[in-house]
């Protein structure tokens, strides 16, 4: 009751106190950092699996099998589930809750380390990551051109376009699905390597060491000191054809001469396709952007837009960016609807109170 009557004997005191609770609260709630999901991190650790060459079937019974048995007798685990495909596994372990997530993957990591020697040795490191939900993209785009052609979007894309993106406070992973890099072929004549006398390890050889970018020393002056640096690196097919592959009778036998090489792209593994407002399906380069751990998703998602607008006015002409998803734009409905839930309460009480009261306000009459 002393807080009631202190109330209500001094209104003006409990008026400037609720005031300054709304106004706090204001405060609060215009810099309340909003996310789609709350920052929890699920008992699910991924492994991930290369075994190149090797067939689904292959990857199955020499790796993906020793692994999960390993994987199984782990304490806390729940579930293990793999998939085989064309030289990759992919194994998804899911411990209980009570299972610390940096020691659940300690623990995969040793059980995977104690039967290693068992494992075929061209299988790479496995890659152990925990999944968060973090991983998924929040923003993503899709870089359309109708001038440009996918190899050359994707030189546009990465690394001009990604390194953009990945200056932005807040963003912690940019990817280019669907790129397809560029790639220089050497087809070996084997006539001329027969008439040269020259063989197939001599050219590997030859392109290793005459085309790499090292530091080979430094400059010493009286007041400053410079790096010396071997600029190797060769870019177009005429730079490759010039190689010296060896030396004949004192004539230098070029890569050119025993060799073609071509500007190419590489063997396209991943594919992104686009439709436009008029239905027309093309071939297009994305662009998927994940942020960072316990960075609002709709203000790294404003900052992603904005710099989407700055970015299309530097692309060529015919050459466009689309924005395919945003989950930014998700976050804020979903706040937009809380604030209109608090609103219609908030209306919905003053619309009780003068039904029951048919007063707006409650007139109290205190005998002391």
């Amino acid at each position: 009751m002393l807080i009631s009557d202190f109330a209500i004997k001094r209104p003006m005191i409990t008026v400037v106190a609720m005031v300054a609770l709304v106004a706090f609260g204001l405060i609060a709630l215009f810099k309340l950092q909003t996310d789609e999901f709350p920052d929890v991190a699920p008992p699910v650790v991924t492994v991930g699996l290369v075994y190149p060459g090797a067939s689904p079937e292959g990857v199955e019974s020499e790796i993906l099998n020793p692994i999960e048995e390993a994987i199984s007798a782990i304490a806390g685990v729940k579930h293990v589930n793999g998939r085989a495909e064309d030289g990759f596994g992919f194994i998804m372990v899911e411990f209980s809750f009570a299972k610390p997530l940096a020691e659940a993957t300690q623990d995969i990591r040793d059980a995977i380390s104690a039967i290693r020697q068992d494992l075929p040795t061209e299988m790479e490191e496995p890659i152990i990551k925990k999944f968060n939900d973090t991983d998924l993209p929040i923003v993503v785009l899709s870089l359309n051109s109708s001038t440009l052609s996918p190899a050359e979007l994707t030189r546009l894309a990465d690394p001009g376009i990604t390194r953009e993106f990945r200056s932005i406070g807040g963003v912690a992973e940019v990817t280019v699905p669907g790129k397809l890099e560029r790639e220089l072929t050497v087809e070996l004549r084997p006539e001329a390597l027969q008439g040269a006398g020259i063989g197939v390890s001599q050219v590997v050889q030859a392109l290793q060491l005459q085309n790499l970018a090292a530091p080979v020393g430094n400059l010493k002056g009286a007041m400053d000191e410079r790096s010396i640096r071997l600029r190797g690196r060769l870019e177009s097919p005429q730079e490759f054809a010039n190689i010296v592959v060896a030396e004949r009778n004192g004539q230098l036998i070029r890569l050119g001469q025993v060799a073609d090489v071509k500007d190419g792209t590489e063997e396209q593994r991943t594919l992104a396709l686009y439709a436009d407002s008029t239905g027309r399906v093309r071939e297009s380069v994305g662009i998927n952007i994940k942020k960072s751990k316990g960075y609002s998703t709709t203000d790294v998602a404003a900052q992603i837009l904005a710099r989407v607008e700055q970015i299309q006015k530097t692309l060529p002409a015919g050459t466009t960016i689309d924005i395919i998803k945003n989950k930014g734009r998700n976050v804020t409905n979903s706040v937009r609807n809380v604030q209109e839930t608090l609103i219609e309460g908030a209306l919905l009480t003053v619309l009780v109170v003068f039904l029951f009261l048919n007063s707006w306000r409650l007139d109290l009459h205190v005998e002391f």
